[in-house]
């Protein structure tokens, strides 16, 4: 048997692999194949015309060592070498029993049926259905073939390719005089009836929320308007507008919690290093011990995202240090200034998650530092580094303000247990924080995707610059005034690119992969809940990204919908931890929906605050919800679940989940690889450690994440005794059950949690413990049916985005 012969008797095998076919073939003799380039009339030239243009698809995966390269379809592999093509889909039509359509070949690539893992590029009707439909007949009888080759086969677009998520609008104005109106924003387009019967699904609508408001107030309308709003955000999230709360020299005095007896010369490096704040990828000064900074450029010292210097009105330095909470919970690093290593993150990229962040630390300095005590108080209940309390912080918001008015007015009717719920105030239920970048690819926002990405007012409620006072009008009046500056700035920015080699090949076989397989096709899904709608692939919840599927009438309506994800999962689908979208009860979600933050301005029956008497105010907290007027914003009550997130820069966000659970990208794709206990890499230099955010050292380049060490009970800080289960192994402690019963049964129980600033509790706070309520590290386990040359595919394309 040559080698020509061995090539052919493959394709029924691959197709197998991909879901069809017999998969055990008889032999293939010699005389029922043509030898390469042996011509068989002018099927030829149409096949080298038409079809084989086609085929450079089929390649991407059906080459040795790709993800058709498995045990039972390891025989079809098409060579590097094009010309190779016709020899081989020949001696496959011929070994699968030839006819027209019914031959596997059309039907794996047409059928939507097929278990195919590269979906239908065939689709029945199209110009290469017809084409390889009357190459099939041509075959069949090759007595009354007559081909017409003429016309000219279009390109298809790459499959690889990405927009780093930058927002449509920032991209349009870089070359347009101010005065240009500015294009539709592709957020607002997923409503009700779109995208209907393709292969991305949405069931997260954008809802319009500012109609109702005065032209001031709503979105702007030319590019002018929208940079001018966008650089004002920057200043106000930056912490150039908030007013200082610390000394350069108080600040400079953190040492002396460190153990030292004097200030070490690397201080700024140790500050970053102990509190999980990162290094600021612009100038950031603050003026050393007797430097003035009005002389120095504003200082030798650099202080890290979540501090800045401010200024005076007439712009000089004030030697006053502002905290900057935004940044310091969205001020991520990847990669480490400070061990001489190039960042990969620039200022255009800010807002990545900050994973390392110890926000219970800042009680350590509170006494210096006024600002950090309220930082503290808002993450109340966070029991490790990365982890924030944002929404915990806001319940207790609600539950202490005026609905109408956000005037100090705690209301015991919001505050107690509601009947028939019996988790209603778990505050101390953490998360990861979300990437900026990935703003502008949502149209609702949170994890839950509980409010319209136009519902502005929330991005503001801890504005950096304005207080809760008695009346709520001050308070009131700051959000309105700067959260569409906010917003602006957040979906202005971008994702950065990988910055190591990507392997091509296997990136464009993950991208059909992630594309078109349909996860529930294989059998190990077979029990597994389906999402609704969608083709069952990655794209049919996260978006499709490919220039090839983004252009495909199939998976988008328009290609304005790019990287645009708008699909919630249903907790029985994703079965990722609930505690979360558990905290959110119906009570809350309905109640929500009349406040001031759900934008009821202009409803029936509304009154403004400032028209009210203060009697009437209290009073209309105390009616019943449908007495209440409903805002153009409520929160999210259709589908309960967790939104699956837009995937640009994904590789840099470890680690992953909505609560920071999985560390590593791999470990998302394949449920075995998750570990219960768990801790990132750390670096000690002289008395301070923390996480080790050295590239070099720590970041994991093969599984894509941070590498880390995994730890059983006894080896956590306390021993046996305090962190490992009596009797099961991997239960949670005893300790942990306490906790978990009091959280859940006793409101607000957990703003009684804050950890101490022990050796031993600090210590702890670098350690993932998914027994912990809230960080359960299940779900998403659908993934599990990929093969590992799968897998890898995927992964490799999601460097791409």
């Amino acid at each position: 048997m040559n080698n020509n012969t061995i090539l052919g008797i493959g394709v029924l095998s691959l197709l197998a692999a991909c879901g069809g076919g017999a998969s055990n073939p008889p032999p293939l003799s010699n005389a029922s194949v043509p030898a390469a380039g042996q011509s068989t009339g002018n099927s030829d030239d149409f096949f080298t015309t038409r079809v084989a243009p086609k085929t450079a698809f089929c390649r991407s995966c059906h080459l040795p060592g790709g993800v058709a390269d498995v045990d039972d379809g390891r025989g079809f592999m098409l060579s590097s070498n094009p010309a190779e093509d016709l020899f081989n889909m020949r001696a496959s039509w011929q070994r699968l029993g030839g006819g027209i359509a019914t031959n596997p070949i059309l039907v794996q690539a047409s059928d939507p049926a097929a278990s195919h893992s590269g979906g239908q590029p065939w689709p029945v009707g199209s110009e290469i259905y017809r084409d390889v439909s009357a190459l099939f007949s041509c075959w069949d009888d090759p007595a009354s073939c007559d081909l017409n080759i003429s016309g000219e086969v279009a390109d298809e677009l790459p499959l690889l390719g990405s927009s780093r998520a930058r927002f449509v609008w920032e991209e349009f104005c870089e070359t347009k005089d101010d005065s240009a109106t500015l294009p539709v924003d592709p957020r607002t387009l997923v409503v009700p009836g779109v995208n209907q019967n393709r292969a991305v699904f949405f069931n997260a609508y954008f809802e319009e929320c500012h109609d109702a408001l005065p032209i001031a107030d709503q979105a702007p309308r030319t590019c002018g308007e929208y940079k001018a709003s966008r650089d004002r955000g920057e200043a106000l999230l930056s912490g150039k507008k908030t007013p200082g709360s610390q000394s350069a020299e108080e600040y400079g005095r953190a040492w002396e919690a460190w153990g030292y007896d004097s200030r070490p010369e690397n201080f700024d490096q140790l500050y970053t290093l102990r509190y999980g704040l990162n290094v600021a990828p612009y100038r950031n000064p603050y003026p050393l011990e007797g430097e003035d900074p009005n002389q120095t450029n504003g200082g030798s010292g650099q202080l890290p995202m979540g501090k800045h210097q401010t200024r005076d009105e007439s712009g000089r330095w004030t030697g006053m240090i502002a905290e900057v909470p935004c940044f310091a919970c969205h001020g991520g690093q990847i990669g480490d200034p400070y061990s001489g290593e190039t960042p990969v993150l620039s200022e255009r990229h800010i807002g990545l998650g900050n994973s390392n962040l110890d926000s219970p630390m800042s009680i350590e300095h509170a006494y210096r530092d006024p600002a950090s005590v309220a930082f503290t108080v808002f993450n109340l209940g966070v029991k490790q580094r990365g982890q924030n309390n944002a929404v915990g912080a806001f319940e207790v918001l609600f539950a202490a303000l005026d609905y109408d008015s956000l005037g100090v007015a705690p209301n015991m009717n919001k505050a107690l247990l509601t009947e028939g719920q019996d988790f209603d105030h778990p505050t101390g239920v953490a998360q990861d924080t979300p990437a900026w970048w990935n703003y502008s690819q949502r149209p609702r926002k949170f994890f839950d995707a509980g409010q319209s990405i136009d519902s502005t007012r929330i991005v503001l409620a801890a504005h950096p610059n304005s207080s809760i006072g008695p009346d709520g009008t001050a308070y009131r009046k700051a959000i309105e005034e700067d959260d569409q500056d906010a917003a602006a700035y957040i979906a202005s920015r971008e994702a950065p690119a990988y910055p190591a080699a990507i392997d091509t090949e296997l990136a464009e076989q993950g991208a059909i992969l992630f594309h078109t397989k349909d996860l529930w096709a294989e059998p190990g899904n077979a029990e597994a809940p389906r999402p609704e709608g969608g083709n069952g692939s990655c794209a049919s919840c996260h978006g499709a990204y490919s220039p090839r599927y983004v252009h495909d009438d199939s998976y988008l309506e328009t290609p304005l919908l790019e990287g645009i994800a708008g699909h919630i999962s249903e907790l029985d689908v994703i079965g990722t931890d609930t505690a979360r979208a558990d905290t959110l009860t119906p009570y809350l979600r309905d109640a929500y929906s009349t406040t001031f933050w759900a934008y009821p301005d202009g409803a029936e029956g509304w009154v403004d605050p400032a028209e009210k008497l203060a009697a009437a105010e209290v009073a209309d907290d105390a009616l019943p919800i449908d007495m209440r007027p409903e805002g153009a914003c409520g929160w999210e009550r259709g589908v309960i679940g967790y939104q699956a997130p837009p995937l640009f820069g994904t590789w840099a966000t470890a680690p992953y989940f909505h609560n920071g659970s999985v560390p590593t990208l791999e470990a998302v794709l394949d449920s075995s690889k998750r570990p219960d206990i768990w801790r990132r890499k750390l670096q000690t230099i002289g008395n301070v450690t923390g996480f080790d955010q050295r590239m070099s050292v720590a970041f994991d380049w093969n599984a894509i994440g941070w590498k880390h060490d995994v730890l059983a009970c006894e080896d956590m800080p306390g021993g046996a005794a305090e962190n490992c289960h009596p009797v099961d192994a991997e239960g949670p402690s005893l300790l942990q059950l306490v906790e978990q019963f009091i959280w859940t049964n006793f409101n607000w129980a957990a703003l009684g949690s804050a950890s101490s600033a022990s050796p031993s509790t600090l210590e702890k706070r670098f350690i993932y413990d998914t027994r912990t309520l809230g960080n359960g590290a299940g779900g998403h386990t659908f993934s599990d049916v990929l093969t590992d040359k799968e897998r890898r595919a995927i992964i490799e394309y999601l460097k791409t985005l």
